[in-house]
């Protein structure tokens, strides 16, 4: 399953996987197997985008690069290179993911993302970070919620005019 940040909706699974959205033991009948009420707790994974990643508000200053890191612990945003402080509140992503209790999940975020604005300027956000166990899994209620965040790299070429808006494809499946 899927979810992007500024989604409010949740989403099922895609991609090659169709039923990796249900526990193992849930996913069809084996070497076809006569149907059988499974023994466990087939909830679907769903995934809700809480509050999207957002660095305030940042100038790029001179011809280099900035990066602008979105600090998960605390919240801060800490500027490095030729970029500077305009104000506004950062804000790190936060997901719900709901689906069967007990049950351990994959969860995955890429490694990159292009972020464009209206002008057709781009910037990146890239190295995301969360706060993650090693291996994640839902609780008794059968939810779990974590977040997220990421650098912004702006360079003086993409002449990006500051309403970057780009999608962070989080994906979440049962092992």
């Amino acid at each position: 399953m899927t979810g992007f940040p500024g989604q409010g909706a949740s989403l099922r699974a895609q991609g090659n996987c169709p039923n990796c959205d249900l526990p193992p033991g849930c996913r069809g009948n084996g070497n076809q197997k006569p149907d059988k009420p499974p023994k466990r707790n087939c909830q679907r994974l769903e995934i809700a985008i809480e509050s999207d990643l957002d660095f305030g508000r940042v100038v790029l200053l001179g011809n280099g690069e900035g990066r602008v890191l979105l600090d998960l612990a605390t919240g801060q945003k800490r500027l490095f290179g030729d970029v500077d402080d305009l104000g506004g509140i950062p804000v790190t992503g936060r997901v719900l993911i709901t689906g069967a209790p007990h049950e351990q999940i994959v969860i995955d975020l890429p490694g990159e993302i292009g972020m464009r604005d209206p002008s057709g300027g781009s910037a990146w956000l890239r190295d995301f970070e969360t706060d993650l166990p090693p291996f994640p899994r839902l609780d008794s209620g059968g939810r779990l919620t974590f977040a997220f965040s990421g650098t912004l790299v702006i360079a003086a070429e993409t002449q990006a005019s500051g309403n970057l808006r780009g999608r962070v494809p989080i994906t979440v499946e049962y092992p």
